[in-house]
């Protein structure tokens, strides 16, 4: 330690010079720890040390005053420039309305009326979350939603008009809960809710607007005016919507044309469209397919490979295919191409479809098919669900008595009558379910030949795919085919093994995106102008020449 007086070294730890006797530390007048000599500043408490800073600590103060409003003055310029920034996007655009709310009011304490106005806007928002739908305001008991904004997604239109859906009947769910309950003080819940709801898709200029005391993001442009025009013409209850976007959803929902409208603040009359229900088609490929596919191009390969690997399952030497790709690149239409193949030779198919809106429902795959496949409707009650799937299962042998109460409780009905009840752990109960539901599909691989679908793995859940896992394992001894389609963001998680191939689907080259076009559109508009754009622009995905 080197003394500061007359500079002779001591050693660490003394506190006076061995050769002058000076003080070798510096006591802190604040707080008593002990500094070095040379140190201005407490390092404890970090007092000043000496009568130079403490006589400049108020100036010391002073610049941290000026750092403090230096920030704030960049914030205010940061969030000036941020104003005036936008992003031109496609957007759909959801305006939902609560029928009657001034009669409500005039029925409802005011404090009641809020808690029936907060109910009904937790009920929306919980819906909207569902579907990835962004909350741009609440006006009053109104709600502007914005589906696309921030994130993207490939079917926001169709998200849009699901939630539109579901929101109504959330809130019919809700007022048939709310009867069995006893009502608000002075008797004054009203019975139930009511809402119109109108979708629009456009373009829009979104960003930052207001002034610096409140800011908001929103949508600017024709869009959200024609979503909230649109909601006065619908009728309570009802979901209505613009030809854009019905030709958007076309095939996914049955809607009933209500003619051209006349609508505030536009020049022109729109065709507007009444959604009735939700069709059966689970993708956009498949709504396609009932109207009618074009001719199947450069994939003459990978048909001859699914083909092969279906002989060798119907010998008993069960496959599995891992099928990946971008979207739109075709592996809905190979699985589509493979199922008319089987169908013709009597085999059973089964298919799986994960979705974006269920990544996290335990086996919501394997759940939506029993559900169609024991043809489960919305008026059936659950002794009447119980008693089909009773006599679904008759036709099968389990290894296990309780299969039954398993997979009862997998869909949510009472326990079939003199059934033991499960006192199983959730771990345990969930290990046997998986269990029952793979020796269903190997019992149904004895009868005859199976063509296994699980399409869009990219979205499946963990219980799905642990289930999944189990039966690979069972597939090389079955009579089985697993076709698995998924995106290039999904890993498989299984091993190599010897019955499972790996297929890659790539665009297609330029020929074979002429002769898609020249099949879908006539040879005449392929050496038109407008037939090389669509090629140029379609990039080779099969799905995107068809829609252009």
């Amino acid at each position: 330690m080197h003394c500061a007086r007359c500079g002779s070294e001591n050693p660490n730890g003394a506190k006076f010079c061995i050769e002058c006797a000076a003080p070798l530390q510096k006591r802190c007048p604040s707080c008593g720890a002990e500094n070095l000599p040379r140190a201005k500043f407490c390092g404890e408490c970090a007092t000043p040390l000496t009568a130079e800073v403490q006589g400049s600590k108020f100036q010391v103060q002073s610049l941290e005053y000026s750092a403090v409003q230096e920030g704030l003055a960049f914030r205010h310029r940061e969030l000036e420039t941020r104003q005036d920034i936008a992003e031109r996007r496609q957007l759909t655009v959801l305006f939902c309305d609560l029928v009657g709310s001034t009669a409500l009011s005039a029925q409802l304490d005011p404090e009641e009326l809020r808690e029936v106005v907060r109910a009904y806007q937790e009920t929306c928002a919980t819906v909207i979350r569902c579907y990835d739908g962004h909350i741009a305001q609440h006006l009053g008991d109104g709600l502007l939603v914005y589906f696309g904004y921030p994130v993207a997604h490939e079917d926001d239109a169709r998200r849009a008009v699901r939630a539109g859906l579901e929101i109504i009947r959330a809130l019919q769910s809700r007022a048939r809960q709310q009867a069995a309950n006893p009502p608000l003080p002075y008797g004054r819940r009203p019975n139930s809710l009511h809402v119109r709801i109108g979708v629009h898709t456009g373009l829009v200029v979104i960003g930052e607007i207001g002034s610096s005391a409140k800011r908001e993001i929103l949508a600017l442009g024709e869009t959200p005016n024609v979503a909230a025009r649109l909601q006065g013409l619908a009728e309570p209850d009802t979901v209505v919507l613009s030809a854009v976007t019905q030709r958007l959803v076309q095939g996914l929902f049955t809607c009933e044309e209500l003619g051209p409208q006349m609508l505030k603040g536009i020049s022109t009359p729109l065709v507007v469209y009444r959604v009735v229900a939700e069709s059966a088609a689970q993708s956009r490929f498949e709504a396609a397919a009932r109207i009618g596919l074009t001719p199947l191009v450069g994939r003459e390969q990978e048909v001859g490979l699914l083909l092969e690997r279906w002989k060798h399952a119907t010998t008993g030497e069960g496959q599995v295919v891992l099928l990946s790709g971008e979207p739109g690149i075709g592996k809905s239409r190979l699985v589509q191409v493979l199922k008319e193949q089987v169908a013709a030779a009597g085999a059973t198919r089964i298919e799986f479809r994960c979705s974006p809106y269920h990544q996290n429902s335990a086996f919501y795959p394997i759940i939506d098919h029993l559900q169609r496949f024991l043809q489960f409707t919305q008026d059936d009650t659950p002794q009447t669900k119980l008693a089909k799937l009773q006599q679904a299962l008759a036709a099968y042998r389990f290894p296990h008595a309780d299969t039954g109460s398993l997979l009862a409780a997998l869909l949510s009905l009472p326990q079939p009558e003199g059934a033991p009840p499960l006192t199983l752990s959730p771990q345990k109960q969930k290990q046997r379910t998986q269990e029952a539901l793979v020796a269903w599909l190997v019992e149904e691989a004895t009868k005859a030949a199976v063509y296994c679908v699980w399409e869009d793995l990219h979205w499946v859940d963990p219980s799905s795919l642990e289930l999944l896992t189990l039966l690979l394992d069972q597939v090389p001894t079955t009579r089985l085919l697993a076709m698995l389609t998924f995106r290039p963001d999904f890993t498989p998680p299984w091993r190599p093994r010897s019955h499972i191939s790996h297929l890659t689907l790539h665009r297609l080259g330029r020929p074979q995106a002429e002769a898609m076009v020249g099949k879908v559109t006539g040879d005449n508009l392929l050496h038109d102008l407008r037939g090389q754009q669509i090629v140029a622009k379609t990039d080779g995905a099969p799905l995107f020449v068809e829609e252009m």
